[in-house]
């Protein structure tokens, strides 16, 4: 497994990480030792993406996944919605946000834009399966994950457990599509979050590391330490990321998070910790 953090690419997003000035805070991240910068965006299309190629080349740094749940949130577009306009251009915005994606070698996640169910859950379910089917197939030809996060019931979304998440991936039947899996919303929606770990064994591409307060992972009371065992389990090698509150201040909550990780028992950058 390798590590990462959450950065803003535009200036101007306050995301659940670092903002600020994009290469400055690739540097940082470098020095502290991860291996990968998230990055949270709201307009792909004002991004330019050779910049950001050569900033996370010259620090070492790959790049994991890509969220864009701002956007969505923004422009009222969802999966679930009972209106086929919205959900048809809710489609069309994933499909442009995979092709930035694919630009970046990264994946894209399935967040916000899944919307919560406005008639019967049943009802959005569908709805939202048959848009991911639709996102899949752009995935598909372009090398690029959708990572579906279940997102706990304080936020409106369809995915809420891991349980559910299976669900949907089975059902959408593509390669393409894989599970976020987040210890924040899972402290809140999950009975155990190992076993819910476990029954995701296959499904699981990528990973967010918050405590049960938002803050950075060891500064809450969820117990990391299980969670790196069943992952090194399930036999799960890809990316750990910080995805939490800046606070008190961005620098300080990378820092607490590079050395939670760093002290957890499996592979990281090819030694193993102990």
């Amino acid at each position: 497994m390798k590590s990462a953090f959450v950065l803003a690419v535009e200036p101007d997003i306050r995301p659940l990480g670092l903002g600020g000035d994009f290469e400055t805070n690739a540097r940082f991240i470098s020095d502290l030792g991860f291996n990968g910068s998230e990055l949270s965006i709201m307009d792909a299309k004002s991004i330019d993406t050779k910049r950001i190629k050569e900033i996370t080349k010259r620090y070492d740094l790959d790049i994991p996944a890509i969220g864009a749940g701002r956007y969505f949130l923004k422009h009222g577009l969802f999966f679930s919605s009972k209106d086929k306009e919205v959900r048809r251009k809710a489609v069309q915005a994933v499909g442009e946000f995979t092709l930035f994606a694919g630009k970046l070698n990264s994946h894209f996640i399935i967040g916000p834009v899944q919307g919560n169910f406005e008639n019967t859950y049943e009802e959005g379910f569908q709805q939202m399966r048959d848009c991911l089917r639709e996102c899949a197939k752009v995935a598909e030809a372009e090398g690029v994950l959708l990572l579906l996060e279940p997102i706990n019931r304080f936020t409106p979304a369809i995915i809420r457990t891991i349980e559910a998440g299976i669900r949907m991936i089975d059902e959408v039947d593509s390669s393409s599509v894989k599970m976020l899996v987040d210890t924040f919303h899972m402290n809140i929606e999950e009975r155990s979050m190992t076993e819910s770990i476990r029954k995701a064994k296959g499904y699981v591409g990528h990973v967010h590391f918050s405590d049960s307060n938002r803050l950075a992972p060891g500064q809450g009371h969820i117990d990391f330490r299980s969670i790196a065992n069943v992952l090194q389990e399930i036999d799960y090698h890809g990316f750990v990321s910080g995805e939490i509150l800046p606070e008190p201040d961005g620098e300080s909550a990378a820092r607490w998070t590079i050395e939670l990780i760093d002290s957890l028992p499996y592979q990281v950058r090819g030694r193993f910790r102990i």
